[in-house]
């Protein structure tokens, strides 16, 4: 599958030291400096977090507690050629918007297409409806979860995580990340929205990025049911 139509998460990015003073400035001069260097900070800091508030929620309604277990998976950087196909995907527990606790356990004879979604990422939002439309319509294989996570939440960007899965009707599990992303991070995450696909022996059979054509979305629910090897050049097509 080809990667098309992301959202890259954003870097963060480091605060500015003011400059030096040049000479041996007076005691006014000083302070003056202070001040200046003090704005000139906080208005980079509010730049960088688009509008003064940090990642995540720390009050706990749009992200919540999670547990990692086992080893993640390398960054994305492509389906041609992944190396993450054929690993034993990580567990997690993770809570849904109501509280409640969810154990993730690939392997369990289940498989799982995990789809990770940004609030604020453009692609994200056309994507929902659309695979909601897909599985209104055509339903999910027997045995497969789909599992949606909430991941990258920025207070100050609008369209909250609760709000617009209620919103937009989304009919499978919401999984809440981390204010760390690190469930994102233990599966490999570098752009939105984010698909891996996990067979029913828990391991990857297909990580992809973009936003998704029908017999994409196709094909990774028919593997999602599969085990084993997968053929060369199977997760790329």
């Amino acid at each position: 599958m080809h990667d098309h139509d992301h959202d890259h998460e954003p870097t963060p990015m480091t605060e500015e030291q003011a400059p030096e003073p040049i000479g041996r400035p007076g005691p006014g001069r000083t302070i003056l400096i202070a001040l200046v260097g003090a704005v000139a900070l906080a208005l980079v800091a509010a730049l960088t977090l688009g509008g003064g508030d940090p990642p995540g929620d720390l009050g706990g309604r749009e992200t919540g507690p999670v547990a990692v277990f086992g080893d993640g998976l390398s960054a994305f950087a492509g389906a041609e050629g992944d190396v993450a196909v054929g690993r034993l995907a990580p567990d997690f527990d993770a809570t849904t918007f109501n509280g409640d606790i969810v154990q993730v356990r690939p392997g369990n004879g289940t498989g799982y297409v995990i789809a990770f979604f940004a609030h604020w990422c453009s692609h994200c939002q056309a994507e929902v409806p659309k695979l909601i439309g897909w599985i209104d319509r055509d339903g999910i294989p027997s045995g497969v979860k789909v599992v949606a996570v909430s991941t990258a939440v920025y207070l100050d960007r609008g369209n909250l995580p609760q709000a617009w899965f209620a919103a937009e009707g989304w009919p499978e599990l919401v999984l809440r990340d981390s204010d760390e992303s690190e469930v994102a991070d233990a599966y490999g995450l570098r752009s939105f929205p984010y698909f891996v696909v996990v067979g029913t022996d828990g391991r990857v059979r297909a990580r992809v990025s973009g936003g998704q054509p029908l017999e994409g979305w196709e094909y990774l629910l028919d593997q999602a049911t599969r085990s084993g090897a997968v053929p060369l050049g199977e997760d790329a097509t």
